[in-house]
């Protein structure tokens, strides 16, 4: 399933868009100290593929950082397969 609002959430958006466009009430970076929120101007590449998970009753996105010191979600959208290379 892919979160509400994702669809209009392609290219870049920043931190605060993207918590005000859909139903996530966290994001978090992956490797940051105690998975810290990012800034509301930081900047997330989406790939027009956002899905966060649901963690303690509420939807939070992980984060990874990508380049340009921009943000990307964890999940990409089209993953490689398990084994792909047999």
């Amino acid at each position: 399933m892919v979160c509400p609002g994702a669809d209009g959430l392609t290219g870049t958006v920043t931190v605060a868009e993207l918590l005000a466009r859909t139903p996530t009430t966290r994001l978090v970076v992956l490797g940051s100290p105690a998975h810290e929120q990012p800034e509301p101007s930081a900047e997330i590449l989406t790939s027009g593929h956002v899905r966060p998970e649901w963690r303690a009753g509420e939807l939070v996105l992980p984060l990874v950082p990508a380049a340009g010191g921009r943000l990307a979600p964890f999940e990409v959208p089209d993953p490689t397969p398990c084994c792909a290379d047999r």
